[in-house]
């Protein structure tokens, strides 16, 4: 067969122009690759969009923000249990020593993962001495009996303020601070309901004070013994 027309020009094969639209598609798409070589969401959304119409496609959605909602670790867990133990523990003190909080002869509160049952010296000791007083033996019951119902290690402190003490017996405030808490200790086991190894017995003098030394009432405020319950580490 000829590739020439009857006028004598040259007739162009049938396949040449399949040819040509094939390499011009291809030029188009490297030129589209070429755009696409740093690519951003903006630009690319954009450009996924309209290639996706000159395909008769129907465009992909922009993808959706998810918003998470914030974790909650094992720590925060443990740190709401803590605090409703705290909580609970401080309602039940209190239900128990309402008559000796409002004569303000006792007074709960929280401080980091413990609680503090704190007294004043003179409610529970006689001036310059470290036997407890017989009227404050119920009370150290009461508190001894509620600390057996829960768990945790419970510390006896006790606490002076400045005024120097020496005597035949307390060298110091040291020594006096330390026996009035060995006292409490002693009178936590005489009913038996608190085990020995839950028990420390602690004197700072006047070391810890809640004021300054300065008046006969802050002086008053920082004679006292606190009975400090750590929560068990496992638990808080």
């Amino acid at each position: 067969m000829s590739n020439r027309k009857k006028d004598g020009s040259r007739r162009i094969p049938t396949w040449m122009v399949t040819y040509a639209d094939l390499m011009a598609l291809l030029l188009c798409l490297f030129v589209l690759l070429l755009s696409f070589s740093e690519v951003d969401s903006d630009s690319f959304r954009k450009n996924a969009a309209r290639i996706a119409e000159a395909f008769n496609s129907v465009p992909a959605p922009p993808p959706k923000t998810v918003i998470l909602p914030p974790m909650i670790t094992l720590t925060d867990l443990d740190a709401a249990a803590c605090n409703s133990q705290q909580r609970q523990m401080i309602e039940d003190l209190e239900d128990l020593l309402k008559n000796e909080i409002s004569g303000s002869m006792v007074n709960v509160v929280s401080k980091g993962n413990s609680v503090v049952i704190r007294f004043p010296g003179r409610a529970a000791f006689p001036s310059g001495s470290a036997d407890l007083a017989d009227s404050f033996l119920p009370i150290i019951d009461k508190i001894g009996h509620t600390l057996s119902t829960v768990e945790g290690q419970l510390i006896v402190a006790g606490h002076t303020d400045d005024t120097p003490i020496a005597t035949r017996t307390f060298r110091s405030n040291w020594d006096l601070s330390s026996a009035r808490a060995v006292s409490v200790v002693h009178q936590l086991l005489a009913k038996g309901e608190i085990t020995s190894d839950r028990l420390t017995a602690q004197g700072f003098a006047e070391s810890r004070s809640l004021a300054a030394n300065d008046t006969p009432e802050n002086q008053s405020l920082n004679r006292r013994v606190e009975i400090v319950v750590r929560l068990n580490e496992d638990e808080c």
